[in-house]
């Protein structure tokens, strides 16, 4: 049996083409960028987890930058928060881990009030229309 160069490349185009849209939709329609920067007595809060959770679906987090930046993830290949309230929580706190070569690094105690964090009074909304920036400024106090 003889095939066409035409036919075969048409062929892989098509499924490519099929591929490649299949891979882009998928994500949550009631979900929108969310960004933000966390400061502490003024000064920007670095290697801070952002947690955003509303009452539907999953939460949505971030880790802050050097700067105390961040952009909220919803899932591994969407970024944003869901459409609506949410309660934010923030905290610095990390549990014991272990380096790449099987070091043990020791748990980071919370730096933060709890204000911010397992008692949060922080919130924000999200809207579906417009920017979210959700800057926060804590105090240690």
């Amino acid at each position: 049996m003889r095939i066409s160069k035409q036919w075969l490349l048409s062929v892989v185009l098509a499924t490519s083409l099929i591929s490649f849209v299949g891979c882009r939709g998928g994500g949550d329609p009631g979900v929108v960028r969310v960004t933000g920067t966390v400061t502490m007595e003024g000064k920007p809060l670095p290697n801070a987890t952002v947690l955003f959770v509303s009452g539907q679906g999953r939460p949505s987090g971030a880790l802050t930058d050097e700067s105390g930046r961040y952009e909220l993830n919803y899932t591994g290949h969407q970024k944003g928060a869901r459409i609506g309230h949410n309660r934010v929580q923030i905290t610095t706190a990390q549990g014991p881990s272990e380096t790449m070569e099987g070091e043990p690094v020791p748990a980071i105690p919370e730096s933060i009030p709890a204000k911010y964090n397992s008692r949060s009074e922080l919130e924000f909304t999200v809207t579906e229309d417009g920017e979210n920036v959700a800057n926060f400024e804590l105090s240690s106090k």
